[in-house]
């Protein structure tokens, strides 16, 4: 009796539709080789981009020494990543509600605290965000500028880099050094150029990216496209709100719309684009152990 009640549950369970928690993401790191190029701005208004595309996103803020992702979208978080552990917290708690409905996960310097935690603790982690796979489409990690352990980690995590730079030489150089860290990692790098004067300065700027990286690393950059500079993103920064919804008809809004429009149905398409929201944690925790720290 106790074999056929089994054998009914398991053909039960067979089938059973797949649980949402397969659901797939797709992870993108942004990056700078120096600060100041304005990245953070580009992560954010590139996810409300993404959420007015229909796509649920969550953004996360990796910038552990400087982090200003509150500072854009006005938003003051209490918790981060640690709290699950350290007050009980659950991941719904620490996710903060951002504008037009993106989700923002604040503070990921807590998620380096964690680096030589348990495995029974690691697996609290891990639930948490297994708890959360079946409501997202996209994450976005907006890392700190410059070339770090911290930054490699949020690289070799993601499916796709993308290196945001400025047409000022120094920002070149620093990005060209972001993208020879990069491309050992990750297989697909995009690169924006922001605040540029004109088409031309960004095409003549992407030129040199290129051109440098195909020489001497032998690798093919993906150009996303541009921002042009425009006096809206200062003011829109000015009252913490994001420039495109302060101004979604700003040269800057345009500009990242036509980005990000390239960025999702562009030309280059990779069957193995997309991971479940756990999977991708557990990938970037064990890549913390190796480049941090050790359990």
């Amino acid at each position: 009796m106790y074999e056929q009640a089994l054998k009914l549950k398991k053909l039960m369970e067979q089938k059973k539709p797949p649980t949402e928690f397969d659901k797939k993401v797709k992870v993108y790191c942004v990056a700078s080789g120096k600060g100041g190029v304005g990245k953070t701005n580009l992560s954010v208004n590139l996810s409300l981009v993404l959420q007015n595309l229909g796509k649920n996103v969550l953004l996360i803020d990796g910038d552990l020494g400087l982090a200003n992702i509150d500072v854009v979208t006005g938003l003051y978080p209490k918790y981060n990543l640690s709290h699950i552990l350290t007050a009980g917290k659950s991941i719904q708690d620490v996710i903060l509600d951002g504008p037009k409905g993106i989700s923002i996960l604040p503070g990921a310097s807590g998620l380096y605290e964690l680096a030589n935690i348990s495995s029974s603790e690691l697996e609290i982690l891990i639930k948490s965000f297994n708890s959360i796979s079946s409501i997202f489409d996209i994450i976005i990690i907006d890392t700190g500028a410059g070339i770090s352990k911290n930054v490699l980690s949020f690289i070799q995590s993601s499916h796709e880099v993308i290196v945001v730079t400025t047409p000022e030489p120094s920002a070149v150089t620093d990005a060209y050094a972001l993208i020879k860290l990069a491309y050992k990692h990750c297989d697909t790098i995009n690169v924006i150029i922001n605040k540029a004067d004109n088409y031309k300065e960004a095409s003549f700027t992407m030129g040199k990216l290129a051109k440098a990286a195909k020489k001497f690393l032998n690798i093919d950059i993906r150009y996303l496209g541009f921002v042009l500079e425009d006096k809206t993103v200062l003011k829109a920064n000015m009252e913490q709100t994001p420039f495109l919804i302060k101004y979604p008809n700003g040269l800057a809004s345009k500009c990242l719309i036509n980005i990000t429009n390239k960025l999702l149905y562009g030309q280059e398409i990779h069957n193995e684009g997309t991971v479940t929201i756990e999977g991708w944690f557990k990938k970037l925790m064990s890549f913390i152990k190796t480049n941090v720290g050790a359990l």
